[in-house]
This record gives structure tokens, sequence and C-alpha cells, in this order.
């Protein structure tokens, strides 16, 4: 009897561990994160946070990134991103909206101001690792860029994994550059791999 007791308290703390560790797991997919990504030339600090705690709705997500590349280019960027409301299946994920930049290249009066309008989407491989492939694109039009710059692309994608509940790494490939006032052409601040990691609170 007391042997048959003692099973039911094993088995009874084991589920309630495990119901515990899921909601913990569940949660922090949920929370805000941060990440640091870097290839040879660039480094990128991003700070995401889900749009509840800015009060702009569930699934919402508002973010800020810091970006230096080896040149000593520094942009500021920040978004709010809203998610669409098609009849996708559950594993993808889209969430589209604004996105500013701010600028301060190399060359002494050479800033750029944007305004871009993109997307970021995800796509879920398997659930349990966390393994997934996302991606972004955001472009500035002449109209919305200001400074020496005529337009901002932004485009990006990578394979992702949850090596923890809350540690997530990642790599994959970004493509970011400005078209110059000056009549120089384009400048590129990042067409290379990189890796990266993020942390979810």
């Amino acid at each position: 009897m007391l042997r048959q007791t003692t099973q039911t308290t094993l088995l009874l703390s084991a589920t309630l561990l495990l119901a515990a560790y899921s909601a913990q797991a569940q949660e922090s997919q949920t929370g805000s994160h941060a990440e640091v990504q870097f290839s040879n030339d660039t480094l990128q600090m991003r700070y995401m946070a889900d749009g509840d705690r800015v009060n702009v709705g569930a699934n919402s997500q508002a973010s800020a990134a810091f970006f230096l590349s080896e040149e000593r280019d520094i942009v500021l960027s920040g978004d709010l991103l809203f998610p669409a409301r098609f009849d996708f299946a559950p594993p993808l994920g889209i969430r589209f909206g604004p996105r500013a930049y701010a600028a301060l290249l190399e060359d002494e009066n050479n800033d750029v101001m944007a305004l871009s309008v993109g997307a970021e989407a995800r796509f879920t491989i398997h659930r349990s690792s966390g393994l997934a492939i996302a991606g972004h694109a955001f472009y500035a039009p002449d109209i919305l860029t200001f400074g020496s710059a005529d337009n901002l692309t932004d485009l990006g994608a990578r394979v992702e994994i949850s090596a923890t509940p809350r540690l997530l790494v990642f790599g994959g490939m970004r493509w970011f550059e400005f078209d110059l006032t000056d009549g120089s052409g384009e400048r590129t601040l990042q067409e290379e791999l990189f890796v990266g990691a993020g942390w979810r609170f």
C-alpha cells in the first residue's frame, strides 16, 4: 500500500513538473526577447516585445535595433508589426507594418532617414525543437527616404532552432543597402552570411 502511494505521488509530481515546464516554454515563446547577430563585417543587436506590452494588441510586435558595420556605419531602426489576417496554415505566421531607419554613414554629411513598409514571415518546420525558416523584406521609396539616399532595401532570410526553451540560435543571409543620391550607386551595408543567438525572457 505504501509503495503504491509512493508511486502515485512520484507520478503526480512528475506530471506537475512537466506541466510547469510546458507552461514556461509556451510563455517564453510569446514573451519579449533579445537577439545579437554578427557576420565578418557587421554586428546587430535587437530587442523585440509583444504588442500587449506596448498596448497595440495580441500577436503584434514592437522592436528596436542597433546596427554597426566595419566601416563604422551606424543604423538605428524600430518597427511596429501587426499579424496578417489571412487563412494561412498554423505553421506559417506573417506580420507586416512600418519600420523606421536612422543611419549615420561613415562619410561626413551622409546621413539617411527612411520610413519603410514590409513584412516578417516565419514557417515552423518542427515545433518541439523550434526548427523554423524566417525572413523579412522592407523597402523605403524615394518619397519616404531623406538625406543622402533615394531608397532603402532590407532583405533577409535565416534558419533558426531552439537550443533550450529560452535560447534560440540561427544563421542566414542579409541584403541591406541604400541607393545614394549623389549618383555613386548603391551603398551596401551588409550582403553576407550571419550567425546569431536570441534569449527569450
